[in-house]
């Protein structure tokens, strides 16, 4: 069994075995098992991650953006049905409620039954899981959260499908310190959707970070992880978090686990390639 995505630049994965394969009521989910990169999820023909890359991004995804923020009570993702994201959340004691918005139950079910930390996860009193569209979510949805990671739409794309800014939308869920994040849809040298994506970002009155971010299983590799906030949260220039838990971990307490994302390291990951830097220069 073999499998690539559409994309001018894919994966081309081989020697697999399905698992599971079926069809719900809103999409086409097969789980694949790579001999070498464990399960694969595929959802209407696109990867969704694959077992063993899968922690080189989610810890940063959801790491970086909290190291912002002084104390992670609250959470909502967008999507991330793998509860990757919602994993690594709960690794913080400080945090209170994480609120899941994804509209298909069956890929939780799925993932519950071949993923132990789903189980922890789902089982766990702190998460709340809702299935819903996102966008009637949003529209309904009154909440504040201290961190809101997107793992759903391509906001650039709805951002100009819908005439507003999706960048600004979701900072409306954002507590009086909340932070949000998202990966920028198409990787770095898929230049429109990566200009368009810093425009929105520029042209809001926003405080925003960028940050190159490691894929191996989305086309081109390469991402921009873009992290926002109100005014006045985000510092110009941090050499060290703010969130006391990783403040902890730089004096060897070690109350959390990382196994690719380091607080030791925090200003490296600000660190912008000059390909980004001379676009990013174009839209100012």
């Amino acid at each position: 069994m073999y499998f690539f995505e559409n994309e001018s630049v894919s994966l081309y994965l081989q020697d697999m075995e399905i698992l599971e394969s079926f069809q719900s009521d809103k999409q086409q989910i097969i789980l694949y098992l790579h001999k070498n990169l464990g399960k694969i999820l595929v959802i209407n023909g696109e990867i969704q991650h694959i077992e063993f890359y899968q922690q080189f991004y989610h810890e940063q995804l959801v790491h970086l953006p909290i190291a912002f923020i002084p104390q992670v009570k609250t959470a909502l993702i967008i999507g991330g049905g793998s509860l990757f994201a919602a994993y690594e959340i709960l690794k913080y004691p400080t945090i209170e409620k994480i609120v899941l918005c994804d509209y298909d139950h069956t890929v939780l079910d799925l993932m519950e039954r071949y993923y132990s930390h789903v189980k922890d996860v789902i089982s766990n009193p702190k998460f709340h899981y809702i299935e819903q569209d996102a966008h009637s979510f949003l529209l309904e949805h009154t909440g504040k959260y201290d961190l809101i990671v997107n793992d759903c739409f391509n906001l650039s794309l709805e951002s100009q499908s819908h005439n507003k800014s999706y960048y600004k939308l979701l900072l409306n869920f954002a507590s009086e310190r909340g932070v949000c994040t998202d990966v920028i849809y198409k990787h770095i040298f898929e230049i429109n959707t990566t200009h368009d994506s810093l425009k929105l970002l520029n042209d809001e009155d926003i405080s925003y970070k960028l940050s190159l971010i490691t894929i191996p299983e989305y086309p081109g590799i390469f991402h921009l992880q873009t992290i926002w906030s109100e005014k006045g949260v985000l510092k110009n220039i941090i050499e060290k978090p703010i969130n006391e838990i990783q403040n902890n971990f730089l004096t060897n307490k070690n109350i959390i686990r990382y196994n690719m994302y380091s607080p030791k390291h925090l200003s490296y990951y600000f660190y912008i390639p000059t390909f980004i830097k001379n676009l990013f220069n174009e839209i100012r």
